[in-house]
């Protein structure tokens, strides 16, 4: 498992039951692995999609990007 134990923590004391939910993380090496799909286990609810992981170096543009490329 790569993802923190306060995540998952969130994850399994919440119902995402009607969410659409899109992990992302920062990373100066390590990225997201099966963290999403993990996750979306452990939650048993909630439509998980592909996240995405962004660098030590990322830009606030890097994240407005990626979340606009969503179409939300």
């Amino acid at each position: 498992r790569n993802y923190a134990w306060p995540t998952a923590h969130f994850v399994s004391d919440n119902d995402f039951t009607g969410k659409t939910v899109y992990p992302f993380c920062t990373s100066m090496s390590s990225g997201l692995g099966n963290s999403g799909r993990d996750l979306a286990n452990l939650a048993g609810t909630g439509d998980w999609q592909d996240g995405q992981r962004f660098g030590e170096n990322a830009s606030n543009d890097d994240v407005d990007n990626w979340v606009s490329s969503l179409g939300l």
